[in-house]
């Protein structure tokens, strides 16, 4: 495994104008039998997870609304509303705070509310996060004989994003799936990959430096092979999440790890060790069959994780929900 360095107490994620509802560990669904099974109980799921995000004045509401072709007459309004928070938290420079997961996530914000790529909010975080490249406290800065035979150094590794100086604890992060992760090298290499998916979905995969990352992703054996060995699970799909929007001509190779992912996928619709719903959002945007089967065997075990309220356990989070109303979406095709 990765090794850890210091955790901090505060958990760095994601900022919304809604509270995170993120839990405080990581938390992998137990494994048994799905409960639910057909089509009309997928819809039924569906038709829930609306209902829970109809009247929220939320991204995930509006998102969740817009999802299902029933907007609210406001949502216009609700969208510009947002876009103008985010802006006012932003600093000068176009950041977060100085933060990186907070700065992408607002750039990843602000271009589901509807912003282009050439948006001039969009421009100035993105700006600041493409800083960040390379940078000192980076995943693979540095290097020693271990590191280095393992080809996870400087020497063999390009284009990461620095979440922060050696002397910066950055772990642990949290992302709205309800993913945490709390060691250090772990945490440093989720924000990169995070950072990476938001720097693609901008357009900006023409960068070498981009490329580079997405490159040394593809590369790196043990990320992959076998999945959870070496890294985490739960690592691997955040990189997937972040391939999946690669250029095209990088399309196999990422199809390829698709199929490797998906082929692990558990009797029960779930993966070993890896967080559901975090692995839902990744394969959720991957375009390739593959991987939109899977997320359909996976509809029985998210139907059984629903509340009567509509969201999904552990917690009444609209970024939870959304990801489960999308999944089912897919699920109903």
């Amino acid at each position: 495994m990765l090794p850890a360095n210091r955790p901090d107490p505060t958990v760095r994620g994601p900022p919304t104008s809604e509270p995170l509802q993120a839990p405080h560990e990581n938390w992998t669904v137990p494994h048994g039998p799905a409960v639910a099974d057909g089509s009309a109980d997928v819809r039924a799921a569906r038709s829930r997870a609306a209902a829970f995000l109809r009247d929220r004045a939320t991204r995930p509401g509006l998102l969740g609304r817009s999802l299902m072709g029933l907007p609210l007459s406001g949502d216009p309004q609700l969208a510009d509303q947002l876009i103008r928070e985010r802006r006012r938290r932003t600093r000068i420079d176009g950041s977060m705070n100085g933060a990186l997961l907070p700065t992408a996530w607002t750039a990843w914000e602000l271009m589901d509310l509807g912003c282009p790529p050439d948006h001039s909010a969009v421009i100035r975080t993105i700006g600041w996060v493409l800083a960040r490249q390379d940078c000192p406290g980076c995943f693979g800065d540095g290097c020693s004989d271990v590191r280095h035979a393992r080809k996870l150094c400087q020497h063999f590794l390009r284009g990461f994003f620095s979440a922060g100086t050696r002397d910066q604890a950055v772990a642990p992060v949290a992302f709205g799936s309800g993913l945490v992760v709390a060691a250090e090298e772990e945490a440093r290499f989720a924000a990169s990959c995070f950072a990476l998916r938001v720097a693609l979905r901008a357009r900006e995969d023409r960068r070498s430096s981009v490329r580079q990352h997405v490159e040394c992703l593809l590369d790196m054996g043990e990320l992959w092979e076998p999945l959870g060995a070496e890294f985490p699970a739960d690592l691997a799909l955040l990189a997937l999440g972040a391939l999946t929007l690669a250029p095209i001509e990088y399309r196999s190779q990422v199809d390829e790890l698709t199929s490797h992912v998906v082929l692990q996928q558990l009797p029960d619709g779930g993966w070993p060790d890896a967080h559901f719903f975090n692995t839902l959002d990744m394969l959720s945007c991957a375009s390739s069959p593959v991987a939109r089967d899977a997320v359909k065997r996976a509809a029985p075990l998210l139907c059984s994780l629903q509340r009567e309220t509509g969201a999904f356990e552990p917690s009444e989070s609209d970024e939870i929900t959304l990801i489960g109303l999308r999944a089912l979406r897919i699920a109903e095709k």
